[in-house]
């Protein structure tokens, strides 16, 4: 897979990941200020609502995934017997999955929570360093990796589709129930949070995959109308979860909860429009992507599928209008 010095930089980058996780949580449960270089502000990083995933501290799966990465460069180092093919293509996947997350983490801090802790950069420089010296290692070959294995990306590709498909119609669902009152109460801003997240997962799951699927077979998906079709539902699945969750939720949760901010009249309605059809646009993307993976041979090209998606979407955008007029007339 990679000679011994590589090796020995990957089980040290792995460690020192895992020791900086492990400090991040000994300071956490301690109570104790995390004190950071370069005047940044680790504490409203790390004691944020997003230091949770999933019902997990982000430090602690962090500890899991420089434990296991530490481990498996060992094993290789001192076995070679065990660099496997599949063995080697588990590693791969596994600081993959280490590599987007820290993007998600970092666009987190940078977009959303908009501070930046030192400690979390250093562990993303870590995980980054280590996926790409991965990536450049294998002796197997990247691509070869990719199609001896198809099968195994494609089962994750469907099990993320699966979960995107059935988290986001709960999503939405519950949304529209809960925005009847014109407010976000705290226990529906955790249940809405740990359901976006998933679908966050589930979002990264398809992507990665898809684009695992792609590599081996460029020339030939990229003459393939329902590919692309598909993509760009992904892309618009993509910035509509980032509009909402950055444009539209948040502010929600601050007028909700009296929280300080510019305020403008009128903002609650143009703020609750604004989440259904953002609502709308996510369960309509979510369907027809899924329909266009389960559809063997389309007969409409790749113009004709996205004229579809574009009056799936305008259908489903003025329903979604029309039922949150309809639900403020009630309400008034």
């Amino acid at each position: 897979m990679l000679n011994t010095f590589w090796h020995v930089i990957l089980i040290f980058a792995a460690f020192a990941g895992f020791l900086l996780a492990f400090y991040i949580r000994h300071k956490k449960q301690a109570n104790e200020k995390l004190i950071c270089p370069l005047d940044s502000d680790c504490e409203s990083v790390i004691h944020s609502s997003y230091s949770m995933f999933l019902g997990f501290p982000v430090e602690v799966l962090g500890m899991i995934y420089y434990g296991v990465a530490a481990l498996s460069y060992g094993l290789f180092l001192m076995f070679p017997q065990f660099v496997l093919p599949i063995a080697v293509f588990f590693v791969l996947v596994l600081s993959t999955a280490a590599f987007f997350f820290s993007l998600y983490l970092t666009s987190i801090q940078l977009f959303a929570i908009r501070q930046l802790c030192t400690w979390c950069l250093v562990s993303a420089g870590l995980s980054t360093a280590i996926f790409f010296t991965t990536l450049a290692g294998s002796e197997f070959g990247f691509l070869n990796l990719l199609f001896e294995y198809k099968w195994i990306i494609l089962m994750i590709h469907l099990f993320g589709f699966g979960i995107g498909l059935g988290t986001v119609t709960v999503t939405d669902v519950l949304f529209f129930k809960f925005l009847k009152d014109l407010r976000i109460s705290e226990f529906e801003s955790d249940v809405l949070r740990t359901l976006s997240q998933i679908v966050w997962f589930a979002l990264a799951v398809v992507i990665i995959s898809g684009i695992a699927l792609y590599l081996p077979l460029m020339e030939e998906l990229n003459q393939s109308g329902k590919f692309l079709a598909k993509m760009s539902v992904v892309a618009v699945i993509l910035m509509n979860g980032i509009f909402l969750n950055v444009a539209v939720f948040p502010k929600l949760i601050k007028i909700s909860f009296g929280g300080k901010h510019e305020h403008q009249e009128g903002e609650l309605g143009r703020l609750k429009k604004a989440a259904y059809a953002s609502g709308a646009v996510s369960l309509g993307s979510w369907y027809y992507a899924s329909a266009l993976g389960i559809a063997k041979n389309p007969t409409l090209g790749f113009w004709g599928l996205l004229m579809v998606y574009l009056f799936i979407l305008g259908a489903g955008i003025l329903v979604s209008q029309i039922f949150e007029k309809s639900n403020s007339r009630r309400e008034t």
